[in-house]
């Protein structure tokens, strides 16, 4: 898609600054606009009559495969990734027919049923949006998402702080348990004031984003407001994913 071609082609400058430094960052700093203006306006407005349509979780996967993402798993087991699957996905869970056999709607999905209720019983669990072409205003889309368990947005760097904070003033904040950013120029230090707000998270990892200043007081902030939350932001040494290393681990 050519929105994710884009996203490729992308430098690690700072894309949300709209400071310029010298006339040598001007030319990098215009044509990373002009890339983000058009994955934005291909694939990132929120449609909220698709919403209404065919509910939130459908509607966010169109959006999340229309983006490039890598892979998504829903809750009946299905992972799409392509477009053809996900067309295919959701002209089939439209057609289906309400089962008697249905499970008991759950706690935390009441005020879910009674805003959708024609939106059919299956929804976005697992999420690697990797390599797309995600934009903030995209993120909308994550918001009414039912029960999201997992997210990993590694070399995205079209979104920044604003796109984190519609998860935590959605469905989200309750469920999202794995957190995963690798290499976004966007990111700030600012943004702990959202992640504070994702109760539910058990794993967040982070790794290469040169606009968080405050690395360890980062880190501090999100152990102390999240204990049951393991968050690791090792420093930079190689280009990668920053996982430790198992080898190294064992000969410790």
């Amino acid at each position: 898609m050519f929105t994710r071609c884009l996203s490729r082609l992308t430098t690690i400058t700072p894309c949300c600054s709209s400071t310029i430094r010298g006339n040598a960052t001007l030319p990098s700093i215009n044509l990373y606009s002009f890339r983000r203006r058009i994955a934005e306006r291909l694939s990132n407005k929120y449609n909220e009559k698709r919403v209404h349509e065919i509910g939130p979780d459908l509607a966010c996967l169109e959006w999340l495969m229309e983006c490039g993402s890598t892979s998504v798993r829903m809750s009946d087991g299905e992972t799409i990734t392509r477009q053809r699957e996900m067309r295919e996905y959701i002209s089939s869970a439209l057609s289906e027919k309400p089962s008697d056999e249905r499970p008991a709607v759950q706690l935390g999905d009441i005020a879910y049923e009674k805003q959708w209720p024609n939106a059919p019983y299956k929804w976005i669990v697992d999420v690697d949006a990797s390599d797309s072409a995600i934009a903030n205003e995209g993120f909308t889309y994550l918001r009414d998402v039912r029960r999201i368990e997992k997210l990993k947005l590694n070399f995205c760097d079209y979104f920044g702080d604003e796109g984190l904070k519609f998860l935590a003033q959605g469905r989200p904040a309750q469920t999202l348990s794995d957190l995963e950013i690798v290499l976004n120029p966007c990111i700030t230090d600012g943004v702990v004031y959202w992640l504070l707000k994702l109760k539910a998270l058990r794993r967040a990892h982070f790794y290469f984003l040169p606009y968080v200043a405050h690395r360890q007081g980062f880190i501090r902030q999100l152990k102390i407001a999240l204990p049951r939350c393991n968050v690791t932001f090792p420093e930079v040494d190689v280009i990668g994913l920053g996982y430790e290393d198992p080898k190294k681990t064992k000969r410790k």
